[in-house]
């Protein structure tokens, strides 16, 4: 595609948001008419107000610091590969949201743990981060690639472990695929109001910060002359995408593939970081209200999300090593 179809596919992106909002209210296990939706009553208004909302907000907003943190490390890091899935960022997270289930044997009410979740989450988010940036620093793109890939087994297989053994006597603890592969349904309006929180923090920062990241980005060297510290503030950065990370996680389970592909087509649109920042959020909230739709039973039946994402990922993720293994190197 050239520059001006990517131009136009802006303009289609933001069609379509308020296109997957109205879509997003309509599919689900129950199927919701249009004059359901507008005169909600009995049933259905609870449907509506209490399940549907909340998930189709939270979809959107999961899209859009998803789709941020996959371009705030793409850009720091300076590699076309990475996103908080591939840099095992929501593998520590997830396993560190399991481990709280440790807690319950100590008689905390089953309640309390979404309080602890995402604080657990955060600090192995962030080990699972560093890991395979430590493990990815002083390599090629593909280092980095293969350390978040090695971490993932490591902290997946952790958790997958952690949770046969819970569930067997937790049967409340959510289901296996819930945690590995994604599945926004349990989200209530707190989860909604946190998330909108994250989501407004994580923009401004983004925004306000944008000509600093494109500064780091570009060299270590002149961000030292600007008296920037370029590995305090990736560390800032990792920080801070591993809480939005474990926050998500924690109620959500692992997403994948979304913060590699989104900030690929928002960078042809404007590689800035600040372009990335507005463009980003806008693509990745739509296709993931389009994701959700598909998980949440548009087939008759509930299929994780990281599943659907994976196949929307694959063909880019592909055609991106094919051109670094050429040496032809990578667009940004």
């Amino acid at each position: 595609m050239d520059k001006l179809s990517y131009h136009v596919l802006k303009y289609i992106f933001v069609i379509l948001l308020p296109i997957s909002f109205f879509l997003g209210l309509i599919f689900g296990e129950v199927r919701l008419s249009i004059s359901q939706i507008l005169h909600p009553s009995g049933v259905y208004s609870i449907i509506l107000f209490d399940i549907r909302l909340p998930t189709v907000i939270s979809a959107m907003l999961i899209g859009v610091l998803i789709s941020l943190s996959g371009a705030i490390l793409q850009h720091l890091l300076k590699n076309p590969l990475v996103d908080p899935y591939i840099s095992g960022t929501a593998s520590g997270g997830a396993f560190g949201a399991v481990l709280t289930y440790f807690l319950l044997a100590f008689n905390l009410p089953f309640s309390w743990l979404i309080y602890f979740q995402p604080i657990v989450a955060f600090f192995t988010a962030t080990l699972a981060t560093l890991i395979t940036v430590g493990i990815g620093r002083k390599g090629n793109v593909y280092a980095i690639v293969v350390g978040g890939v090695v971490v993932s087994y490591i902290f997946s297989s952790l958790t997958t472990i952690l949770l046969v053994i819970f569930q067997q006597k937790y049967p409340q603890i959510p289901p296996l695929t819930f945690w590995l592969l994604g599945e926004i349904s349990i989200i209530g309006w707190e989860d909604v109001i946190i998330l909108f929180i994250l989501t407004v923090v994580m923009l401004f920062l983004t925004i306000k910060f944008s000509r600093v990241i494109d500064l780091v980005a570009i060299s270590d060297e002149i961000s030292y002359t600007h008296n920037i510290n370029p590995g305090k503030f990736r560390l800032f950065w990792l920080l801070l995408v591993s809480l939005v990370t474990a926050y998500i996680v924690s109620i959500a389970g692992i997403i994948g593939f979304v913060g590699i592909i989104v900030p690929h087509i928002a960078r042809r649109i404007d590689g800035s970081m600040r372009g990335l920042s507005v463009y980003s959020p806008l693509i990745g909230s739509v296709i993931m209200e389009f994701s959700n739709i598909v998980s949440r039973g548009i087939f008759g039946t509930i299929i994780p999300i990281t599943a659907i994402t994976a196949l929307i990922a694959s063909p880019l993720i592909i055609s991106i090593l094919v051109r670094v293994n050429a040496g032809q190197g990578v667009e940004s």
